[in-house]
């Protein structure tokens, strides 16, 4: 690939992430706790943001990146518990000092919010 989005700056990935996401926080917020919702970023979004900034041939890259979060995320059953579960597990792995790879996410969630009540 000739033009990595990943030797953009920092900041102007950023900047452009900001751009797009901004428009779709309140309907990605009412996804985790009223599915379904209808969340879409167009092609034509990405590449105006990116050809604001000169960066048109970057596009391609940043909208196949973005499609295959949300769809990965739209074809989670319930993507808040989920986060949430593997939060707890490696908030636990910390506590006990072990790999999180030995910790059971529900059963980490579980004792959390037990033990929280």
């Amino acid at each position: 690939m000739k033009d990595n989005i990943l030797n953009l700056p920092s900041d102007v990935l950023g900047d452009i992430f900001k751009e797009i996401y901004s428009e779709y926080e309140k309907s990605i917020r009412k996804m985790f706790s009223a599915p379904p919702c209808e969340i879409e970023i167009t092609a034509q979004q990405v590449a105006n943001a990116f050809d604001k900034r000169g960066l048109i041939e970057y596009a391609p890259q940043f909208y196949i990146f973005a499609t295959g979060v949300f769809i990965g995320i739209k074809d989670r059953c319930n993507p808040y518990q989920e986060i949430n579960e593997w939060v707890a597990a490696y908030r636990m792995a910390k506590e006990m000092n072990v790999d999180v790879s030995v910790i059971n996410p529900k059963k980490a969630f579980e004792y959390y919010q037990q033990k929280n009540k």
